[in-house]
């Protein structure tokens, strides 16, 4: 399991670099619009595990949408009505699918939850490169993520006897959780001094253990959804990782929380 964690780590990092650092913005939202379409699918795919039928194509088409509009507000910004008018479509779409209607609501929920978890929550990443340093913080976002991941196994592999949240996830544990913080505080600290813009000491640390901390968080409402669908991983397309949720689980609430501190600093 290990091994293809790293092989695919190693094949991942060259596109990620290209995409992110040495090309437009717009390569990256092409991406991460792919990325939202495989996530979407795959949580939809959970959601049949359940009994309950979500409206695939149009949450795959209000999801790009989103993507779109991240880049470039033809809403003009108003993600209130951008929310609104996917939530009136996904109803509208429903009431006139030849489907029983008791499952109705479950349908519309599910459907709009797709949207709002993968779609929404991974624009950010968008918005944060399109911001001033923007490529800097994103890949600051990306290492101190990664690095918080490999410090949770590392430690928590050899070393875990506590457990962090037995019900959601049952071999996480705190030592594993030191193992993140340690370890996303030490990465913070080299990507300030290697590339990122001027930013203190303890700010670093401080957004460090937040991204950590609510990386985490994001990690455990992914294992919630898997274990209420009852099933493993999310989908099989990374070697070692599972689907694309179960690599990007961390990053979809990590990246908010970045870009709400960029916004204030």
């Amino acid at each position: 399991m290990l091994y293809k964690r790293v092989i695919s780590g190693i094949l991942f990092l060259p596109i990620f670099y290209i995409v992110t650092w040495e090309l437009p913005p717009i390569y990256f939202t092409a991406l991460v619009l792919v990325a939202v379409v495989v996530g979407q699918y795959e949580f939809y795919r959970m959601i049949l595990a359940r009994n309950i039928k979500p409206q695939f194509a149009i949450g795959m088409v209000i999801g790009g949408l989103v993507v779109l509009e991240s880049y470039y507000p033809f809403f003009g910004g108003l993600d209130k009505l951008l929310l609104a008018a996917s939530l009136m479509l996904i109803m509208i779409v429903r009431l006139f699918e030849r489907k029983p209607v008791d499952s109705a609501i479950e349908d519309v929920a599910y459907t709009f939850i797709g949207v709002f978890y993968v779609a929404i929550l991974f624009s950010f990443q968008i918005v944060i490169r399109l911001g001033v340093d923007g490529k800097q913080w994103l890949v600051f976002l990306y290492f101190v993520i990664w690095a918080s991941d490999i410090g949770a196994y590392a430690i928590g592999i050899p070393f875990g006897k506590h457990r962090l949240y037995v019900k959601v996830s049952p071999k996480k544990s705190v030592e594993g959780f030191v193992g993140a913080l340690i370890a996303s505080i030490g990465m913070a600290l080299i990507c300030r001094i290697w590339f990122m813009p001027p930013i203190g000491l303890g700010e670093t640390v401080g957004i460090a253990l937040l991204l950590a901390v609510i990386g985490t968080i994001g990690d455990l409402v992914e294992s919630l959804f898997k274990r209420a669908a009852g099933v493993k991983d999310s989908g099989g397309l990374i070697p070692g990782h599972g689907g694309i949720l179960d690599r990007m689980d961390s990053m979809l609430f990590a990246a908010p929380a970045l870009y709400y501190v960029l916004t204030v600093r």
